[in-house]
């Protein structure tokens, strides 16, 4: 009985480690490899817990590889935009002014009553209303409403100028983001052209993003 309480507190600390390490995502906002490593954690951890003839070491070892790997793997979607491309996938349009991308929804095997209930979470009933609605890679919706539909402010309070602006991220770790940038009427051309004016090189941005009225953000990289 003992020696079960010590296996089981060795290992409750074990797991505790591994998903710190992993970094502090809530459950809903993982990557798919993230999920997969947290489950895989848990079921190797309840063996040795569970069989005392089976060492300690057989559920500490695989977990530590497996904490490893997904650190490794997290490292290398952050260098290499195809490689997280192929992993996590993109952030899908599925409203675009009001009007329902049909064939993003087939692509995410996305039902129409699955698209209504997300919108009801977040308190809109009227897709018409919605400026876009974009599905992020770990499965979150993220919707901007129309101007005219927006909770009004002290500072907008009779100031309502009918333009809908969306800020997307242009330019990230030194490579242009050509789908995000599209949405918001940001071209290559237009990017280099903007570049230029500030006298910055493209590997040299960390950060860029902007919206439909051609209002940027810059930030560059710190140099290590």
């Amino acid at each position: 009985m003992f020696v079960s309480f010590i296996r089981t507190v060795i290992l409750y600390a074990v797991v505790i480690f591994a998903v710190r390490v992993m970094g502090k995502r809530q459950i809903k906002e993982m990557q798919a490899s993230e999920i997969v490593v947290t489950l895989m954690v848990s079921n190797i951890a309840a063996m040795p817990m569970q069989e005392v003839g089976i060492s300690i070491f057989t559920g500490i070892i695989p977990i530590i590889t497996l904490v490893v790997t997904e650190i490794t793997m997290s490292y290398i979607m952050l260098k290499y935009r195809p490689f997280r491309k192929l992993i996590s996938g993109m952030p899908v349009v599925v409203i675009e002014k009001g009007e329902v991308n049909q064939a993003a929804m087939r692509s995410l095997r996305l039902s129409n009553e699955d698209l209504f209930e997300e919108l009801r979470k977040k308190d809109i009933f009227d897709p018409g209303t919605v400026e876009y609605a974009i599905f992020e890679t770990d499965g979150v919706m993220s919707v901007l409403l129309k101007s005219g539909e927006l909770p009004l402010t002290a500072a907008q309070a009779g100031k309502d100028d009918g333009k809908d602006s969306l800020n997307t991220l242009i330019i990230s770790d030194g490579e242009i983001q050509k789908e995000a940038a599209k949405l918001t009427g940001w071209t290559p051309e237009k990017i280099k052209k903007t570049l230029r004016n500030q006298k910055v090189v493209l590997s040299d941005v960390f950060i860029m993003y902007g919206d439909n009225d051609g209002q940027f953000k810059l930030i560059r990289k710190v140099q290590q």
